[in-house]
């Protein structure tokens, strides 16, 4: 999760979410479990915390993959274009072992 030291409007945060989706997939390639919900959570200046995800078909595959179903979650927000938000998390949740199906809690970064 990134805080910022001034707000910022929704369509300023996409190099943002860029650059915590690649963190977050490379924290994801150290686990030996496969995340299959990509989570984006902003906080609005006002302190009201929106969280979007979204779970493919199969797990996200690559960085790239990753950032684009961020970036379409992002989408997702309907706030006015003015609505300034001061904290934005991109994360992964819906762990699953390979030979266990069972879910654990979201990684952010």
């Amino acid at each position: 999760m990134d805080t910022f030291e001034q707000d910022v409007t929704l369509a300023e945060t996409e190099p943002m979410i860029r650059r915590l989706a690649e963190k977050t997939w490379e924290a994801s390639r150290k686990e030996a479990r496969v995340a299959r919900t990509v989570v984006l959570k902003l906080k609005t200046s006002g302190f009201k915390i929106l969280t979007r995800s979204h779970t493919p078909h199969a797990p996200p595959s690559s960085c790239e993959e990753l950032t684009r179903i961020a970036l379409s979650l992002r989408e997702r927000i309907e706030l006015s274009p003015k609505r300034r938000f001061r904290l934005i998390g991109v994360g992964l949740s819906n762990f699953h072992d390979p030979a266990d199906a069972s879910a654990q809690p979201v990684l952010f970064e």
